[in-house]
């Protein structure tokens, strides 16, 4: 009876000491908790702020906004290819796994913050990264025509490790709506070819029909350029060739 008595008080004990961090774990992350200082954009400093105009008060209150079939007349499609000559599984690797601030800093595009709401947590700049999951939203500063900086923001809305595919949306309040796909592939030689897929609407026409897809096909061959070089060099896997 007594040893029935002391298990209870143990497991008690272990529940009431657990209970504070799960509640501070679970618990959703205010959209004024943001350090700002370590946000190196103005821009996106200002998306990330302004969401409270629209009743956003924490980040688990940000939804993406996907494309919708029903709705896919009024969107565009841009469509974009790469062979990479190294393993799928190498490839996949080094894409799912390859930090934001290194994946995301070319002279268009640059990484400003991460929050995961799996995690309830912050990703700043150069911190270390375990790798893409799905419920991260991510926000960028694109720089375009070289005066101009526009903040925009994406969640992962799907991460497929089997048919090695990974889906972004955009979120809403912002000016794009649609959905980012990136799809690896394995050709007859051993290869990868490396898709990506973008559906998209914008506010406005001119941004619809010129701008967006003359920006992002610079943006993607940008990224595709970083990653074809990463694994064609071996990094974070075998080497092409070996």
């Amino acid at each position: 009876m007594v040893r029935r008595q002391t298990q209870i008080l143990i497991l008690i004990v272990f529940v009431f000491k657990c209970f504070p961090v799960f509640s501070a774990f679970t618990k959703p992350v205010s959209i004024d908790s943001v350090d700002f200082n370590r946000i190196h954009y103005k821009k996106v400093r200002k998306l990330i702020s302004s969401q409270k105009r629209f009743g956003v008060r924490t980040f688990n209150d940000i939804v993406p906004v996907c494309y919708a079939i029903p709705d896919s007349n009024n969107f565009q499609t841009f469509k974009k290819s790469e062979l990479i000559r190294q393993d799928i599984n190498v490839v996949w690797n080094n894409l799912i796994h390859q930090s934001p601030s290194e994946e995301f800093d070319g002279r268009i595009v640059t990484f400003g913050l991460l929050y995961s709401k799996k995690l309830n947590k912050f990703l700043y700049k150069n911190e270390s990264y375990e790798g893409i999951d799905e419920g991260q939203i991510l926000f960028f500063n694109l720089h375009v025509l070289g005066i101009k900086n526009i903040a925009v923001a994406m969640e992962v809305t799907r991460l497929d490790n089997d048919h090695k595919e990974i889906e972004y949306c955009y979120v809403d309040n912002g000016s794009t709506k649609g959905t980012q796909k990136f799809m690896l592939k394995s050709t007859p030689e051993g290869f990868t070819e490396i898709t990506q897929l973008t559906k998209y609407k914008c506010k406005s026409r001119l941004r619809d029909r010129r701008l967006y897809s003359f920006f992002h096909g610079r943006i993607v061959a940008e990224f595709f350029a970083a990653i074809k070089n990463k694994s064609e060099a071996g990094k974070g896997g075998i080497a092409a060739g070996q």
